[in-house]
C-alpha cells in the first residue's frame, strides 16, 4: 500500500490514504505496532470508504520532540493526527483504536466532539491503568532502555495472540515484530509513558453524542476479558462484538469478523446516529 508522507514538526510520519467514500474512517495503531497491522481493514473497508492509516510520531521517524523534563501524554499524539486530518481537510471521521490506538481515540474523541462522529475500540479499555500496571509499565520502559524495541518485541508479542493463531500462523506474527523492529528505544519509552499516565474515559460510553463501539477477544491477556464485559454492560448489545479464542490482535486473527463488524458499526451509525440504547 502507498505511504504518503506528513511533516508533524520534527519529522515526516507516513500514512495510508486509500478509498474514496464520502464517509472518512481514521484507523490508529497500538503500542509496538506500525500502520501495516490494519492492511486486511484497509482492504476490505477501503472499498467503502475513505481510510486513512497513520503510523504514530516515532514509528520509522522520529519521535515526539520532548524536553527530558517533560512526560509525554495521549493527547500529544490526539494533536499530531489532529493536525493531520486537518491538513487532509477532513472536517468530520470515525475512529477505530487498537489498545494504545484506542487510548489515543478516548481522548480525541473527549476533546475534539464536533469531529469525531464515531469510536470504536478494538482490544482497547476505557479505564486508566491501575498501581499494578503503572508499575509493570516502568518496567517494560527499563527494559526498552536497557536492551531496545527489537528484543521486547521478540519476547513480548507472541503473548499477544490467542493460543491457536500463535501455533499456526508463527510467520506472520515474526512479521508483525520485524515490520516494528526499527521503531526506536526513546519513541517505544514515550508510547509506555503516555500509557501509564492517562485519564478513565468511561464517561464515554454513557453520553449520547456519538456511539462507541468494542470489539473484545476473550483470550487477550492485555486487556482482562472482565474488565472489558464491564464496559461492553454500559453499551448497547449491538455495539459490542465478542471474538471468541482471539487475543488481543483481532485484525490479524479473525480478519473477516473484524472487518465485518466494522461495517456493521459503521452502517448503524448511519440509521441510528446517537448513543442511546433501543429495545
Amino acid at each position: 500500500m502507498i505511504q504518503n508522507l506528513y511533516n508533524y514538526g520534527v519529522d515526516r510520519l507516513s500514512y495510508i490514504d486509500q478509498g474514496a467514500g464520502p464517509t472518512t474512517l481514521l484507523l490508529i495503531h497500538g503500542f509496538g505496532e506500525d500502520n501495516q497491522v490494519w492492511f486486511n481493514q484497509v482492504k476490505f473497508l477501503s472499498k467503502y470508504y475513505r481510510i486513512i492509516a497513520p503510523n504514530l510520531p516515532g514509528v520509522h521517524c522520529k519521535p515526539l520532540p520532548l524536553h527530558p523534563s517533560e512526560i509525554p501524554t495521549i493527547n500529544n499524539y490526539v494533536q499530531v493526527l489532529h493536525n493531520l486530518m486537518h491538513h487532509l481537510n477532513i472536517e468530520q471521521y470515525y475512529i477505530m483504536g487498537h489498545s494504545m490506538g484506542g487510548y489515543i481515540g478516548l481522548a480525541f474523541a473527549d476533546y475534539y466532539k464536533n469531529h469525531v462522529k464515531g469510536l470504536g475500540l478494538i482490544h482497547s479499555t476505557t479505564y486508566a491503568d491501575s498501581d499494578a500496571k503503572k508499575a509493570s509499565r516502568l518496567k517494560v520502559a527499563e527494559f526498552l532502555k536497557e536492551f531496545g524495541t527489537s528484543k521486547y518485541l521478540e519476547t513480548a508479542t507472541q503473548n499477544l495472540f490467542g493460543p491457536a493463531f500463535k501455533s499456526a500462523h508463527p510467520a506472520q506474527i515474526q512479521d508483525i515484530i520485524d515490520s516494528a523492529s526499527d521503531i526506536s528505544s526513546e519513541a517505544m519509552i514515550q508510547f509506555v509513558l503516555a500509557m501509564q499516565n492517562r485519564q478513565v474515559f468511561t464517561h464515554l460510553l454513557t453520553q449520547k453524542q456519538m456511539p462507541i463501539w468494542m470489539i473484545i477477544g476473550d483470550a487477550d491477556i492485555a486487556i482482562p476479558i472482565e474488565d472489558s464485559l464491564a464496559q461492553a454492560e454500559l453499551l448497547p448489545p449491538n455495539n459490542v462484538i465478542v471474538l471468541n479464542g482471539i487475543g488481543h490482535m483481532g485484525m490479524l486473527e479473525a480478519v473477516e469478523q473484524v472487518n465485518q463488524g466494522i461495517q456493521r458499526f459503521m452502517d448503524q451509525s448511519q440509521i441510528n446516529p446517537t448513543h442511546s440504547k433501543t429495545n
